[in-house]
């Protein structure tokens, strides 16, 4: 499609994607396949996400909150499947559905939630409706605070270096004494605020707080940033750069410097979008694109240039009383005092983040620092903390102490390279061991090993989870962690940290099932054995809870089952490659996403077993690399009790028909509703309310 107003452009413009065909995006893929893309199903996981900020029934700054988070995951798609798609035959589609979303989650902020937040007494105000006072109060506080941190890069060579990728720009055309049409760019300053307050007027008499955001200030005041020039044109535009980080594993120096200086890199990596204002002429347009070689299929001309990430400031303001309740986290009765070695041997205990609090694993750690009978700590850091960490600290100060202490760092988890970097030098200068995964084999199972001498013999602690050692997310992502000293466990988790440190091969597990060993056999006999049942005239039902389904050959063998007689129900919260309810194919097989408060990220199994279940937590989702070429842990729920906890936490979620969709064989989500008669089942609010203690 070319651009009319620029014939010698191939820019896209996403006015020129029907309404019709954008909101059907999804059924694209040929009907008569039983696989969906998996680029089209991640749309509709992002339209999902839009919903949320539609429904009414969300506090109004928490549906803010929401268009943050599609402005935020559709940047880090385009990051990551950018080099991927941009050449695919349905690529005009996906760029023509992102910035259509982009603009009704615009057109969202605009008619609805900012008069909406004006009601509640905060002003999101346009610069052009300031009063004389207040945008001579703004003016002067962009000149003390904001004008200080502009540094202008002027387009004269034939190629810009290094600008970062996401955040706003400027493309500025000046005529000054010496240049007539110099190209220039500007940047909004990532380090401040994206909304700026101000004092509101007497003259608008409607009290409360009040902002403007920070981009209008500037362009507003771009006479500042170029004095004695004329401003011929200021157009926003932005740029998202492939996310790719490529490690120079024959340089110099130390592993976690060498990936910082990789991450360094990733602002001279290909962009793989750039979209500007569309009333930017076709000339500064081409400019701007060979200034940062920018190929022109990556370019795309749009009414407004939207960054929601900028919503996040917003959705910060303080006000309680348009966010959700606030959390208080149960922690059960046998972790709430006393020692925590003493209340695992009781039993084996499970813990179900955010509604059970993630204290209780802190406090492991803390009294394994103090404690003189614990020998070592082991445990793997895939994603922590983004600032303080309580778990960092504790492993810190346990190699202090002198306790042995290895921590398997995972340097390669995407946008936390810098950080885990960082957070491994400062355990290796703590004097603990610390140790990387191997080329292609991402660490991705979480898991501590605490070994402690206890009278005439040593025994063995372990936490297994689903989720990251984040005491933050720990507050917004739904997970399931066990808390066990079952010796044959424990082994195999022993086994696991000597096969990370040492590569030492593992002949055959005991109890738990791991990747990339024999997960996927493990996997696949346990739908097996499901088939098997149901030719014996049992009823087989399998129940899955994960992010994302995209293992072809994992599609086929439950296809394979619902062909067989076994009812099948997949609770994927993101992409699902499978297609449920085909005749003849799918028809057992029901799918569901559910998109809330918190984020749905524990993966769980389930399996009838004739009757005898059995129940499996742990880090894999079901996707090739997570079985093929990660470290993954899958641990079984040996405790009944236990089992069935989570079996009626399954039950919780499908049974859900406030935040739940119903995956349709189209490709198609419906929002799941109740029966005539029956209440509206919201799981998250159901477990919320309920003490499993």
């Amino acid at each position: 499609m070319l651009d009319e107003s620029n014939p010698g452009s191939t820019c896209v413009s996403p006015q020129e994607i029907n309404a019709a065909e954008y909101r059907a995006v999804s059924v694209l893929t040929s009907n008569h396949s039983s696989l969906i893309d998996r680029d089209l199903s991640l749309i509709e996981f992002e339209r999902r996400v839009l919903e949320e900020a539609r429904d009414e029934r969300n506090p109004l700054l928490e549906r803010v909150k929401f268009l943050g988070i599609l402005g935020r995951n559709l940047d880090e798609f385009v990051m990551v499947r950018g080099n991927k798609w941009i050449a695919a035959p349905h690529a005009q589609q996906l760029s023509g559905a992102m910035h259509a979303m982009l603009q009704d989650g615009q057109q969202l902020l605009q008619r609805d939630l900012v008069p909406a937040l004006a009601e509640a007494g905060i002003h999101l105000v346009d610069y052009v409706a300031l009063t004389e006072d207040e945008r001579a109060d703004v003016d002067r506080r962009f000149t003390e605070i904001v004008l200080p941190l502009i540094v202008p890069v002027f387009c004269d060579s034939t190629l810009v270096q290094g600008v970062q990728t996401l955040g706003l720009n400027f493309a500025v055309v000046i005529h000054d004494g010496h240049h007539e049409g110099r190209l220039a760019m500007v940047r909004v300053p990532d380090r401040l605020p994206s909304i700026a307050p101000f004092t509101p007027s007497p003259a608008r008499q409607d009290g409360g707080d009040a902002f403007v955001w920070l981009d209008q200030v500037l362009q507003a005041n771009m006479h500042r940033v170029f004095p004695g020039a004329r401003i011929e044109s200021a157009h926003l535009f932005r740029i998202v750069r492939d996310a790719d980080v490529v490690l120079d594993v024959a340089s110099a120096g130390e592993l976690p410097d060498r990936m910082i200086e990789a991450v360094r890199q990733r602002d001279t990596n290909p962009i793989m979008m750039m979209a500007i204002d569309r009333a930017a002429s076709g000339a500064v347009i081409d400019r701007l694109a060979r200034a940062l070689s920018v190929v022109p299929e990556a370019v795309f001309r749009v009414p407004e240039v939207l960054d929601l990430k900028r919503l996040w400031d917003f959705s910060r303001i303080a006000r309680a009383d348009l966010r959700y309740p606030a959390l208080v986290p149960y922690v059960p009765p046998r972790l709430a005092s006393g020692c925590i070695f003493a209340a695992i041997r009781m039993g084996d205990i499970l813990l179900h983040h955010p509604y059970e609090s993630f204290q209780p694993v802190v406090d492991l750690l803390r009294q394994a620092v103090d404690d003189p009978d614990v020998v070592s700590i082991s445990t793997t850091l895939y994603r922590t903390d983004r600032r303080e960490s309580p778990i960092v600290e504790a492993l810190a100060d346990a190699a202090h102490r002198g306790k042995d202490v290895r921590v398997i760092v995972e340097l390669t988890a995407r946008f936390d390279e810098h950080l885990n970097a960082e957070w491994a030098r400062l355990l290796k200068a703590a004097g603990a061991d610390v140790f990387h995964s191997r080329a292609g084999r991402k660490v991705h199972a979480k898991q501590t090993l605490i070994v402690r001498r206890e009278r005439d013999r040593i025994r063995r602690y372990v936490h297994v989870s689903t989720g990251n050692y984040s005491s933050f997310t720990s507050t917004v992502y739904t997970d399931l962690a066990l808390l066990t000293c079952n010796e044959a466990i424990a082994a195999d988790v022993g086994d696991l940290f000597e096969f990370m440190t040492s590569d030492r091969p593992i002949e055959s597990l005991r109890t738990l099932l791991a990747a990339p060993f024999a997960l996927r056999a493990a996997f696949n006999a346990l739908v097996e054995r499901e088939i098997a049942w149901v030719a014996r005239g049992e009823r087989g039902h399998i129940v899955l809870k994960m992010n994302a389904l995209v293992d072809q050959a994992h599609i086929e063998l439950l296809h394979r089952a619902s062909q067989a007689g076994v009812d099948v129900d997949l609770i994927v919260r993101g992409v699902c490659c499978l297609r449920p309810g085909v005749p003849g194919v799918s028809e057992r097989i029901r799918v569901r996403s559910i998109v809330g408060r918190f984020l749905e990220h524990s993966r769980t199994w389930y399996f009838r077993n004739g009757g005898s279940e059995e129940v499996f937590i742990g880090s894999a989702d079901l996707r090739p690399r997570n079985f093929d070429r990660r470290v993954e842990v899958v641990v079984p729920l040996k405790d009944t009790a236990l089992a069935h906890r989570v079996h009626d936490i399954l039950d919780v979620c499908l049974a859900d028909t406030s935040s739940a969709r119903e995956l349709r064989s189209d490709g198609r989500y419906v929002r799941a509703t109740p029966r005539p008669g029956e209440p509206v089942v919201s799981c998250q609010a159901v477990l919320l309310q309920t003490s499993f203690g």
